[in-house]
């Protein structure tokens, strides 16, 4: 079968875009971001999602998330790891400092960082067994239908992470007023420390 037909790679984008605009922790971050750092001081963000997300859904094409699936313990240790990192990370933006520059310290994250962290996001995970699981074909159609996906999840990315860090920097605006940036950063740490729950369900 040819994968690169629209037959194909529509429900593919569909649901892509379905899953990636949604919120999580990525989106949430991008948001904070944009609020404390602008749009183009978040693009090294939005890029290493790209990479990081593009990696997880090869890995998961090879078979790590079967393993993943297979083996609880490995599956709640992911789980625990990205729970903690995200927890750290509401902290860093529920007490971040002054647009563009927190107390002097914080920075945007780095491409690299981001990309790391997809390696403990469990949305990212679900997403990318879910959408291999569904999508790919069998028999020799198996690896361009799977890399069909992973391009297809990569590329509605970077849009949809965007869109978040676009909103963060238009709300920058309207946050120029110290009380209000801090009350609203605070509101998304609190967010981004509540999608814990959801991910130990």
């Amino acid at each position: 079968m040819d994968v690169l037909t629209l037959s194909f790679l529509a429900p593919i984008l569909l649901y892509a875009a379905s899953v990636t605009v949604t919120p999580g922790p990525n989106n949430l971050m991008l948001t904070a971001s944009g609020v404390n750092f602008g749009y183009w001081r978040t693009l090294p963000h939005i890029t290493g999602i790209f990479i990081g997300f593009l990696a997880l859904n090869l890995m998961v094409a090879a078979g790590i998330g079967a393993v993943l699936l297979a083996i609880p313990q490995l599956h709640w240790a992911l789980k625990i790891a990205g729970s903690l990192y995200l927890l750290w990370l509401g902290w860093n933006i529920a007490t971040a400092g002054g647009l563009g520059k927190a107390d002097g310290k914080a920075q945007p994250m780095r491409w690299w960082q981001a990309a790391l962290f997809q390696m403990i996001n469990p949305k990212a995970w679900a997403m990318g067994v879910t959408g291999i699981a569904a999508f790919s074909l069998t028999g020799d159609d198996y690896w361009p239908s799977a890399l069909a996906v992973a391009g297809m999840f990569a590329l509605v990315s970077y849009p949809s992470c965007s869109l978040w860090a676009l909103l963060g920097t238009q709300l920058r605006r309207a946050l120029q007023d110290e009380r209000k940036r801090r009350w609203f950063n605070g509101v998304l740490g609190g967010l981004t420390a509540l999608s814990v729950v959801f991910i130990l369900l």
